[in-house]
């Protein structure tokens, strides 16, 4: 019976587990060295139930037992299939339950022998046809070793990098580069403009700190406010607020935090409030090619923005520590070129 499923198992793979099925449905039910010794006696025994409990046709195997309850061929074949597909991932073992066990009519003479085997023959046997099936089908159990993971980069200057402005970097600088590098990642579809802390946006003919175009319309608008916003400062945003709320922008107050109540406040004028906890909540679902795209944005803005060598230098510094990267390495400088060319 092995060789006769062996050979036949390349074309009908699920075979193995209708195999297998049949023997726990044997075993269950005490078939072995019980003295029956065939199919047709097994039905006479425990008659095979034709309709389901829900008035269907039944296309699997289920036989009634003496106490009047029924067992059906089904749960033993998921067994088995889970046993090669979940357990043991051999994916090439198909999926396909029904199928398998409404083809056990197929498989009669595999039911009349069986019944002639000894409990030790047909453990035996359950234990060549599972072999079999393991040693022809090849695992496709996932290695982690095999995967190499980039660091989750902006997430960790989120979390780590010190803001606080150090000798001969202008306040500000730091959290305004991170705010620049999470809008221009997350917003790819708008050409984002950022100019130096403390520059004045009217002179410039720029509504917040840092902006974001969609050809000639303003989409989105930033302020960004390193220290926590108390409710005496929120007036003086409405100057902002109205012109994103003109322009029909979405306007954003980037800051450290918020006093108690002052989020309602600034809602109420139309604006929406982010703090560093929230961006990094975002960042948390960014995958690693954006959270890069981001820390070279970041980059880009203390190099040819700013042009200030102690953060620029500040950055690499971090990057180095926390993931063995400098930012001269080749995956930020084409970014980075790229910023150049914009």
């Amino acid at each position: 019976m092995f060789e006769e499923f062996a050979a036949g198992f390349p074309a009908r793979k699920f075979s193995a587990g209708l195999l297998i099925a049949f023997i726990d449905l044997y075993t269950e039910l005490g078939i072995p060295d019980s003295g029956i010794q065939s199919f047709a006696e097994i039905v006479a025994h425990f008659p095979r139930q034709t309709i389901t409990g829900s008035g269907k046709r039944a296309n699997t195997l289920i036989l009634t037992r003496p106490d009047g309850k029924s067992l059906s061929l089904r749960p033993f074949y998921n067994r088995a299939e889970r046993f090669f597909r979940a357990e043991h991932k051999r994916f090439d073992y198909p999926s396909c339950a029904p199928h398998a066990t409404q083809a056990w009519i197929d498989y009669v003479p595999w039911l009349d022998a069986l019944a002639t085997h000894t409990q030790a023959e047909l453990a035996e046997l359950r234990r060549q046809v599972s072999d079999h099936v393991l040693m022809n089908l090849k695992s496709q159990a996932f290695d982690p070793t095999s995967i190499q993971v980039d660091p989750p980069l902006f997430r960790l200057i989120l979390e780590g990098f010190d803001i606080t402005a150090r000798k001969g970097e202008p306040t500000g600088a730091a959290y305004q580069g991170i705010v620049f590098g999470f809008l221009r990642a997350d917003n790819p579809h708008l050409q984002i403009e950022i100019d130096k802390v403390r520059t004045g946006s009217k002179r410039l003919q720029r509504v917040g700190d840092i902006d974001g175009w969609e050809g000639a319309r303003l989409a989105i608008s930033a302020e960004v406010k390193q220290f926590e916003i108390k409710e005496e400062d929120v007036p003086d945003l409405e100057g902002f607020a109205n012109e994103v709320g003109r322009r029909g922008s979405l306007g954003l107050i980037v800051a450290l935090g918020f006093r108690e109540d002052v989020r309602g406040l600034i809602r109420s004028i139309g604006l929406k409030p982010l703090d560093l906890e929230e961006l990094l909540r975002i960042v948390e679902l960014w995958d690693p090619l954006k959270q890069r795209t981001a820390v070279a944005s970041l980059v880009y803005y203390a190099n040819h923005v700013e042009k200030n060598s102690s953060l620029a230098e500040r950055i690499d510094t971090f990057l180095k520590l926390a993931v063995g990267k400098s930012v001269a390495e080749p995956a930020f400088i084409a970014i980075l070129d790229a910023d150049k060319k914009e």
